[in-house]
């Protein structure tokens, strides 16, 4: 049986991080971090179905809910802090969660600004062990990562649209180039992975992540 922990975390006077810890009480040798992106919740469509199967795949779940886009000393800090604040505020509700536990192998999920904390983490590998990589709608126009995503030795699935504004056809097509990089391309669908004005057409792209994450989640879990 699953047990939900809301909480949140305080790492200084100007930033608390609400999350959301989904455990098996018998204990699961894997968790799945999610961090979300700027205005798309743990809540919206991607993320609900993510979770569902990862729990269905006995995969314990970490919802990291910053709330940047609220935090008025956030965004008047320059690009360069605000990336390290993300990850600092990543950092400290990961530590919080995993110090006495016991998972195996660490998957990381995250979409458009999340890939931020995530490509730092990628680098420094200071928090997660066993890590695999699922990139949704990475900002790929983000030097930083795009250079980590495109580098990686470790096994990655990048999922983006050919109408996300960060889409990028020489840089996707040099992920693609990388063997341990999964790349899928989502005709049509924009940075939300949905086509505008076509919802059958948009669940299809929800379909099309789904099944992609899951066969990677299958290949890998141990």
């Amino acid at each position: 049986m699953y047990q939900f922990k809301d909480g949140q975390v305080v790492r200084n006077g100007y930033s608390t991080i609400p999350y959301t810890w989904i455990h098996n009480e018998k204990g699961n040798k894997s968790i799945c971090i999610m961090l979300p992106g700027l205005g798309y919740t743990t809540q919206r469509p991607l993320f609900h179905y993510a979770t569902s199967m990862c729990l269905n795949h006995q995969i314990d779940i970490l919802h990291v809910n910053y709330q940047f886009a609220k935090n008025e000393h956030f965004t008047r800090l320059s690009k360069e802090k605000q990336d390290r604040w993300m990850y600092e505020d990543v950092k400290a509700v990961v530590e919080e969660i995993l110090t006495g536990t016991n998972y195996e192998q660490c998957f990381l999920l995250c979409k458009s600004i999340g890939t931020i904390p995530m490509a730092l983490e990628w680098t420094h590998k200071n928090f997660i062990q066993n890590p695999f990589g699922i990139w949704l709608t990475p900002l790929l126009k983000e030097d930083n990562v795009y250079e980590t995503l495109v580098k990686t030795e470790l096994p990655s699935l990048c999922i983006i649209g050919d109408q996300d504004h960060h889409f990028i056809n020489e840089r996707v097509t040099a992920l693609k180039k990388n063997e341990h990089i999964s790349t899928v391309i989502i005709p049509g669908a924009d940075h939300s992975l949905e086509i505008q004005g076509d919802v059958s057409a948009s669940i299809e792209a929800v379909k099309i992540m789904v099944d992609s994450v899951q066969d990677f989640i299958r290949s890998h879990r141990i």
